[in-house]
């Protein structure tokens, strides 16, 4: 991630916006290659967060410039990282994604130790703890995912691999 030190506010909340957006994008495609029905509800909320946080932004942004308008950046310091193909499979999008939400996270809680404006500091720190929730549920299913596409959890499951069990 590259280090700023000098981000205004506007700067801050433009590239906050972009993120948000970015996460979006990546958990809508994680959510059209789900095959479980459960995984794809996960990424529903996930997208629900991630718009929710871009709302947030956007009205603080009004609020606070409200004859400006939001040019949202092509590219973010808030990285996704690496420019993913269309040929990515879903073990690399839960890695990104994981990877993506920590980085924010460390991003929006930089952010906010920066801040002299208190509103924006705990908006700043309220993202920024959402992000590491966001992960603790990337965590889980991603673990759901690996276990799922686990041959020998299968064979384990179907009891060829029970021999050993037993009273």
């Amino acid at each position: 991630m590259e280090e700023r030190h000098d981000l205004t506010t506007l700067e801050v909340l433009t590239i906050g916006i972009k993120a948000e957006m970015a996460a979006q994008t990546l958990y809508t495609k994680m959510k059209e290659m789900a095959g479980a029905k459960e995984m794809q509800e996960t990424m529903d909320y996930l997208i629900g967060q991630e718009k929710r946080h871009e709302e947030f932004m956007r009205k603080a942004f009004a609020d606070q410039f409200p004859d400006v308008e939001a040019k949202v950046p092509k590219n973010t310091i808030v990285p996704m990282p690496g420019d993913l193909g269309d040929d990515a499979g879903m073990k690399q999008l839960f890695e990104v994604a994981m990877e993506a939400e920590k980085q924010a996270s460390v991003f929006y809680t930089d952010l906010a130790s920066k801040t002299r404006d208190p509103n924006s500091r705990k908006l700043l720190e309220y993202i920024a703890s959402m992000e590491l929730s966001h992960l603790s549920i990337l965590k889980a299913e991603y673990h759901q995912f690996e276990l799922s596409t686990d041959q020998d959890l299968d064979d384990f499951l179907r009891g060829d691999r029970l021999m050993h069990f037993g009273p």
